[in-house]
């Protein structure tokens, strides 16, 4: 009996604790907070007038947001843009497109700073700050329309392409594929900050191509730099052929 009524004492005991643990009052509890975090990539536009950045980010439900910005900072260079976070309770992830309101960037390292602030009675504010290396962005397009040559044995077709100064086109590849025709042609971009078209000729290995029909068209555009490839991407999926 004295080792039931001990049990019984030792359970009503737990019992008392577990309701002064629950208790407490919600005044004492850590209040929601928002967050941000820096992500360590980065990517310099071909005119370097803007950077691209990634950063994740989160506010409370119900709080209202006040400010959510991204500062991108070089020697010679800065600039500052905001990013649409909603409030939902959620991390998230953000590309930012950040212009520079002075100077021009580079390929070096870069300090990227975010902060993000909320408001719901009170002002709670969360920042990261990251300093991260800086790749080249390449900017490819192809034509809408491809024109046939050879009597379908081969297409012409124009893509643009720019890249960052002191950077270097590798040889790059356009395929143009319809049915069981395929093709690839050849072209080397040009990296000076300025856009370039190219017209490419796509000889098909096999098969023809057809005016009557709508065909595939796909590049990589790629440059090197510090001896690393970097490359942009277009594809058509809907390309015209004329003749």
């Amino acid at each position: 009996m004295k080792r039931v009524s001990r049990w019984l004492a030792v359970t009503a005991l737990i019992a008392l604790l577990g309701l002064v643990t629950g208790a407490v009052p919600a005044s004492a509890r850590p209040a929601p907070t928002p967050d941000v975090d820096v992500q360590p990539v980065a990517g310099m536009s071909p005119d370097a007038r803007s950077m691209t950045v990634q950063v994740l980010a989160s506010c409370p439900e119900r709080w209202t947001l006040v400010d959510a910005v991204v500062t991108v900072s070089q020697p010679g260079a800065q600039g500052q843009a905001s990013f649409p976070l909603t409030c939902i309770g959620s991390l998230r992830s953000f590309w930012v497109s950040v212009h520079a309101s002075s100077g021009t960037f580079q390929l070096a390292e870069a300090k990227v700073s975010a902060s993000v602030v909320v408001k719901r009675g009170k002002t709670a504010q969360a920042e990261d700050s990251e300093v991260v290396p800086v790749q080249p962005l390449v900017d490819v397009a192809l034509a809408g329309s491809a024109r046939l040559d050879s009597g379908g044995g081969a297409v012409t077709i124009d893509v643009t392409v720019a890249c960052p100064a002191g950077t270097s086109g590798v040889e790059s590849r356009l395929v143009v594929s319809q049915g069981q025709a395929i093709g690839v042609g050849l072209y080397t971009p040009i990296c000076d900050g300025i856009r370039h078209t190219f017209t490419v000729d796509v000889k098909a290995s096999r098969g023809a191509y057809d005016a009557d029909f709508l065909a595939q068209a796909l590049t990589f555009a790629q440059i090197e730099h510090a001896g690393q490839i970097f490359y942009g991407i277009d594809d058509d999926g809907s390309l015209e052929l004329v003749s």
